[in-house]
């Protein structure tokens, strides 16, 4: 089977009132690691109204490159906005692997994102690395309440999603002169069921 289209490590870069979680920029740290092992580019993926502030932040934690969709309807997350901008970007970049932060809208989107790409999530996962020889993310979690660590493989399908818990990971140190390339997208959509009042 071959994966010769899909490429690049993506991290969800989550915000909240205009600020980036912390969740996100540990993602690109870790998320940097697997990219140098997969001979690929880490980039974030930053979906909002007011979103300049995580868009730096990704880019000092060292992204090469940061999709942005900042239009007004996703100024609040819902599933149904947020999956269907995220699922556009999958169909048109095509990426190898996925994180997103195990976070109350992060579990939410991942599971989302993975069953509308019949593609697998691994949940919760507390280390991650490259199985060199196959090019598969070998996703690490507890199991069986943490007597025993799981290592899991998405071999069949791309791309390879996990969400991984908040503080699994340290932040990088900031870079200021790093200089990731920016591309926006106006994606929109008439299709988010749920109002924020």
């Amino acid at each position: 089977m071959s994966f010769e289209q899909y490429k690049d490590v993506w991290v969800f870069v989550e915000s909240f009132q205009g600020q980036p979680k912390n969740v996100g920029l540990e993602l690109l740290g870790q998320g940097r690691k697997l990219a140098e092992g997969l001979k690929q580019q880490l980039c974030a993926v930053v979906i909002g109204k007011e979103v300049e502030a995580s868009i730096q932040a990704a880019n000092e934690a060292g992204a090469d490159k940061i999709y942005v969709v900042q239009v007004d309807e996703y100024a609040h997350y819902s599933a149904d906005g947020y999956g269907h901008v995220f699922l556009a970007l999958c169909e048109k970049y095509h990426p190898n692997t996925i994180l997103v932060g195990a976070t109350v809208n992060g579990r939410d989107l991942g599971s989302k994102i993975a069953v509308s790409l019949h593609t697998g999530l691994t949940a919760d996962c507390t280390a991650l690395s490259v199985d060199e020889e196959t090019g598969n993310v070998v996703w690490e979690r507890p199991a069986f309440g943490g007597n025993l660590y799981a290592q899991i493989l998405c071999s069949e399908t791309r791309p390879q999603m996990g969400t991984v818990r908040p503080g699994a990971f340290k932040k990088p140190a900031p870079d200021p002169d790093n200089k990731a390339e920016v591309i926006r997208e106006e994606i929109h959509t008439d299709k988010i069921r749920t109002q924020v009042l």
